[in-house]
């Protein structure tokens, strides 16, 4: 029961991914080789990477995260470059104090591949450590460090903390995808998950995301439970039918020996063949009405998503005018800074590199 469990839970994965793939029109392309990048500075953002360090992906953590991406499509830039633009956003929206003594972006990076995960996660630091020299600001770049209870729930898990996060990513952004059944994926099929999903919700204001959140646990709430019995009656009768196909297999293997009471065999052969018709009618209608209930569930589905993405028009616009107000508050004092960057740089290089090579 528990493996017909998985492979159903597999089989909405499946069903989520092509679905949200069918609504955004984006062909999937992540692979194992890919690597899940996150950078605090608050705001926080996510990146898809490639082994050849290109950027497939973005996304915002957070409502500032929002802000900072609204205007920047890092999608195919070389991780440098992005990486760069990132530094630049966040100082041209006053999220990088320019006053600041020191500052410090988080960086975690996960992939299936070890040797490319650590490649990416060095070279991500690498990249944010020279924005800053090249800005001559006293900025590094660390790794992102998890809370000894985070890391205790995954040890409990049997997994690593940034496979943890991963997952528990995937199960925030899917619509049916559980933590049990997420930590039973690849990091290639958690990352799918993520990047689908994230494409359709990317624009959207953290309080309209909650609203949808909310309307899509109650549907969740409606159809979770009914579409569980449905499985366990499914899984029962699948069991019995297959102990009463053994049953007929013994009766024929009996009377082809032409020993016994031959009539009362054949008598009993044919009542078991009967109970197998009805058995077999009987699984297959609870196998239909699941198929209804999945299709009910993710019409759903469909209809809050559509509702959800033409309500973020409206919030997109004012994120932009929001972008362009903060801009505008820090131009003055991002202009000077940056005339005086050669002379900065001179004065503090040597400096800066210290106190980069220093990090953790």
């Amino acid at each position: 029961m528990k493996k017909m469990k998985y492979v159903l839970s597999f089989l909405f994965v499946f069903t989520l991914v092509f679905a949200i793939a069918g609504c955004t029109g984006q062909a999937l392309e992540v692979s194992a080789d890919d690597t899940y990048v996150t950078l605090d500075i608050n705001p926080s953002v996510e990146l898809i990477v490639t082994p050849k360090e290109k950027v497939i992906y973005a996304n915002p953590l957070n409502e500032d995260g929002e802000l900072l991406l609204a205007d920047l499509d890092l999608i195919g830039l070389d991780l440098e470059e992005a990486i760069d633009l990132i530094i630049e956003e966040a100082i041209n929206l006053g999220f990088i104090d320019l006053a600041a003594e020191e500052t410090l972006v988080s960086v975690s990076a996960i992939s299936q591949n070890n040797t490319y995960g650590e490649l990416i996660r060095n070279r991500v630091k690498e990249n944010v450590n020279q924005a800053f020299l090249n800005r001559a600001m006293m900025g590094r770049a660390e790794d992102k460090g998890f809370t000894p209870e985070f890391i205790l729930e995954a040890e409990g898990y049997g997994v690593t903390p940034g496979f943890l996060f991963l997952a528990k990513k995937a199960v925030e952004v899917s619509d049916e995808l559980l933590l049990e059944d997420a930590l039973l994926l690849t990091q290639e099929e958690l990352m799918t998950i993520v990047h689908e999903a994230r494409l359709a919700q990317r624009e959207v204001a953290q309080a309209l995301r909650n609203e949808f959140f909310a309307a899509r646990q109650l549907i969740v709430e409606e159809y979770l439970p009914q579409i569980q019995a449905l499985e366990a009656d499914i899984a029962l009768d699948t069991t019995e039918l297959a102990a009463l196909v053994a049953e007929k297999d013994a009766l024929v293997a009996e009377i082809a020996l032409g020993e016994g009471d031959l009539v009362a065999l054949q008598a009993q052969l044919e009542a078991v063949e009967a109970q197998i018709v009805l058995d077999t009618d009987a699984l297959a209608a609870l196998e239909a009405e699941l198929a209804v209930l999945v299709a009910a569930f993710h019409e759903e589905m469909f209809a809050l998503r559509t509702e959800y993405h033409e309500q973020t028009a409206a919030m997109h616009a004012q994120m932009m005018e929001q972008r362009q107000l903060r801009i505008q508050e820090h131009r003055a004092a991002v202009e000077e800074f940056m005339n005086q960057m050669q002379e900065r740089k001179e004065e503090r290089e040597q400096a800066i590199k210290d106190y980069q090579g220093n990090r953790p």
